[in-house]
């Protein structure tokens, strides 16, 4: 469904300023190739907002497709993952000074990686994700997980269930939310007066400098920044306290929320970066036309790469299945013309077909069974442990390509080439 009003603030001023055409859900692993299933493709286009400064999707994709149809993403399949949320978690408790009278709430709880860590310090925790395939991983790991999508209508259970958390977590989910106004009045509802609202998330900025256009598909809505955050969180009665910038997924930043005149102090960093953002025009219109003209640079780039390789008679194939990746090889039109096939090391894709392509998903032997001179790494922002896990397909002389934040040809222990 096209959407015709802001996301936070209903304005109507919305101009596009990137077209990545039509694709399917990034998350749709399916058991046949596209020239088979012929799945349906959405549009992917990003708009400005006038009056907000929010950057979002201008159509909004049902939340039944994105998230019900055997959703493969699990939040505890990297290290560095599962270090992240560890630390998240170690970081509240000491912070917060959270005890076992404590309620925390996760949004998007996913398999229960996050919660586990608050769940073994003996602190209550509730998970709250639509995904029923992946929910069940974390129920059956002991943490209680409410299967629904988090909007007005999930209060009913919330209260009934008398859910009233001192933490709320939401990571990588807040831009997933599709009615966001309607979300905060629940979480205004239920977040205990002295209670705190923590979201993270991939940042603006970051996306922008590092041109990672690669995180935008249907699942992210909307891309963050503190502009249009502080006045959304204004309106709800309810005031950002303190930002910490973190290196997962690209560049995220972690944002902390309370209510308005709550007993957190409100940090110096706050105004410190809105005056950045103004510097760096984040929100400006030309600016992010500019930053559409680099997309498209970077894909004719990538392309020449690829299309030399292969007239050189190389063998290329792809490493990792990440919803990135699948935005990346759709806007590029990256597919068997190219790669021989893409790896991953989830159970929930192998044997399935990345979204919109012909090129299927196998085991990351496959590298050096099938003698690949190039592998593309998808989900760069974890290429280091990425490349020491896959070690010996570079002591058989495979050389990585890493496509952001610039192309580049590497292999583990030379770096760049």
């Amino acid at each position: 469904m096209k959407i015709k009003k802001c996301r936070f603030c209903n304005s109507q001023k919305l101009n596009v300023f990137l077209d990545l055409g039509k694709t399917p859900p990034a998350d749709q692993f399916l058991k046949t190739p596209q020239k088979v299933n012929l799945a349906k493709k959405y549009p992917l286009k990003v708009v400005l907002c006038l009056e907000c400064g929010l950057v979002q999707l201008n159509y909004t994709c049902p939340g039944e497709i994105l998230y019900q149809q055997d959703y493969p993403y699990e939040s505890d399949i990297t290290s560095e993952g599962r270090n992240h949320w560890k630390n998240f978690a170690q970081d509240l408790i000491k912070r917060f000074r959270l005890s076992q009278n404590d309620l925390v709430v996760d949004i998007g709880s996913n398999v229960g990686e996050l919660l586990s860590n608050f769940s073994r310090n003996g602190i209550k925790v509730c998970g709250i994700d639509p995904a029923k395939n992946i929910a069940k991983k974390a129920i059956k790991r002991g943490i209680p997980t409410i299967t629904e999508f988090f909007n007005e209508s999930i209060l009913k259970t919330l209260l009934k269930k008398k859910i009233f958390p001192r933490i709320i977590t939401g990571t990588n989910v807040f831009a997933h939310l599709e009615d966001i106004n309607g979300s905060l009045r629940v979480i205004k509802e239920i977040l205990v007066s002295n209670g705190i609202f923590i979201i993270e998330a991939p940042y603006l900025h970051n996306l922008i400098s590092g041109l990672e256009y690669d995180t935008i598909y249907h699942e992210h809505l909307t891309y963050l920044s503190i502009k249009p955050l502080k006045k959304l969180f204004s309106k709800h009665g309810m005031e950002i306290f303190d930002i910490q910038f973190k290196d997962i997924h690209g560049g995220s930043f972690r944002v902390f929320i309370q209510h308005k005149n709550g007993s957190q102090k409100i940090s110096k960093k706050i105004l410190a970066m809105e005056k950045t953002e103004k510097k760096k025009k984040i929100h400006d219109f030309k600016n992010l036309e500019l930053f559409s003209k680099k997309v498209k640079k970077h894909k004719s780039d990538l392309i020449e790469l690829l299309k030399n390789l292969k007239n050189e008679g190389k063998k290329i194939a792809g490493i990792g299945a990440p919803a990135k990746g699948m935005t990346l090889i759709n806007y590029c039109g990256i597919d068997t013309n190219f790669l021989e096939f893409v790896t991953e090391v989830s159970k929930l894709k192998i044997n399935k077909y990345c979204p919109g392509t012909n090129l299927k998903i196998l085991r990351d032997n496959e590298l050096t069974k099938q003698k690949i001179d190039y592998a593309i790494i998808f989900p760069w922002n974890f290429k280091n442990e990425i490349m020491k896990n896959l070690s010996e397909f570079e002591k058989n002389g495979g050389k990585f390509i890493i496509p952001f934040p610039k192309i580049q040809i590497m292999n583990e222990k030379k770096g760049e080439l």
